[in-house]
């Protein structure tokens, strides 16, 4: 892992054995193993997983800045391209808009060199008082 955390991981994300790759603002790398109990009933990985690796990178980056205190996540959105069976998934996100109290921000998940999912999230965040 690179970057120095000033929030580790929540512990929904250890219990889903989430590992971070990288972080660094306004980028974080997300990594998570497909696994029987994290699946759907038709056996691939759940929707829900994919759309929290999502909101998790994203807000991973905002809440290890130094000024922010808290977020809370207002919109989430995700387009799912192809099921996942096997393998490791890999969540690229980036905050491409900060300004006040509003953030938002685009996350890529792969598997290998293809594209499973593109979401994207709206986030009101709490500043420190400096």
């Amino acid at each position: 892992m690179t970057g120095r955390l000033k929030v580790p991981l929540s512990p929904y994300l250890e219990l889903l054995e989430v590992e971070i790759v990288e972080i660094k603002y306004p980028r974080a790398k997300l990594t998570l193993n497909w696994a029987e109990k994290l699946t759907n009933p038709m056996g691939t990985l759940h929707g829900g997983i994919i759309a929290t690796m999502i909101d998790a990178v994203l807000g991973f980056v905002l809440l290890n800045k130094e000024d922010v205190q808290a977020i809370a996540t207002v919109e989430l959105k995700v387009n799912y391209f192809k099921a996942i069976t096997e393998g490791t998934i890999v969540a690229t996100g980036e905050i491409v808009y900060q300004r006040g109290s509003t953030a938002f921000g685009q996350t890529r998940i792969h598997q290998g060199k293809e594209l499973i999912a593109l979401g994207s999230a709206t986030y009101k965040l709490s500043k420190k008082n400096c």
